[in-house]
């Protein structure tokens, strides 16, 4: 779906897809841009919780030592690293 960027380069997600994604007002997104995409997903305050919680935990397994989160992690067995 085509939506045209604001003057203050602004966009607004059209109303079936905040719906499909539960975003709401007040809701924070993560912006990204890899590979020529720019990416928005919504934050989910206990994926927050669950990141923090987890931070490090891998640090002793020989293949992911290196990675700085479950998100590196996630986007490695995603081939996306």
């Amino acid at each position: 779906m085509k939506v045209k960027v604001a003057r203050r380069h602004q966009i607004t997600i059209p109303e079936n897809i905040r719906r499909k994604a539960k975003i709401g007002v007040g809701d924070t997104v993560d912006v990204s841009y890899e590979n020529g995409n720019i990416r928005v997903e919504k934050v989910d305050e206990d994926w927050e919780n669950v990141m923090n919680a987890t931070h490090g935990a891998w640090r002793k397994h020989p293949q992911f030592e290196d990675m700085d989160d479950a998100v590196e992690i996630v986007n490695w067995m995603r081939g996306k690293v």
